[in-house]
């Protein structure tokens, strides 16, 4: 197994990650950059996503009704 150390940045955000690959793996020079910019790019949606709003609806209770025997 070989580790493959890498760092990127867009001018804003900084990366570090690194690839791992058995030995005898059969990427080329071209396809790890693209494993790196691919991994990069994935990260930097997760970071720069808008945040979500979450809402919980609680139940509500349901209300008793008054038997007046009228």
């Amino acid at each position: 197994m070989i580790k493959i150390d890498f760092e990127m940045t867009d001018g804003t955000y900084n990366y570090r990650d690194a690839l791992y690959l058995p030995e005898d793996h059969s990427f080329s020079d071209a396809d790890i950059e693209q494993m790196k910019q691919d991994r990069f790019a994935r990260w930097i949606a997760v970071v720069t996503a808008p945040p979500v709003e979450v809402i919980i609806e609680e139940p509500v209770a349901e209300e008793a009704t008054v038997d007046a025997g009228v």
